[in-house]
């Protein structure tokens, strides 16, 4: 048994930070950057197995030079029993 978390985020920039800030968050486990707009807004992905890495990651975002804002827009989290679902897959498809 494991849990799944994702979280969409979007972040805030100067528009001469895109680059950087994207960059910085491509570096960091779990994270990925889907688009970023002319104006500096960035929507960003994070994903762990754990609630508490996933809101520590986003607390880090703030954190990350570069960036005016971090807000997240988007939470699921489940239990996830990677056998059973195998299982269920298996029976569907006989």
């Amino acid at each position: 048994m494991s849990d799944y978390n994702i979280c969409g985020v979007l972040i805030h920039t100067r528009t001469e930070n895109i680059d950087q800030v994207r960059s910085s968050l491509l570096e960091i486990s779990g994270v990925e950057v889907h688009t970023a707009t002319d104006d500096g807004r960035l929507v960003v992905t994070v994903e762990d197995a754990t609630r508490r890495k996933v809101a520590d990651t986003i607390t880090d975002f703030q954190n990350m030079k570069g960036v005016l804002s971090a807000a997240m827009i988007y939470q699921f989290s489940d239990d996830v029993d990677i056998n059973e679902t195998i299982e269920t897959e298996e029976g569907m498809s006989a």
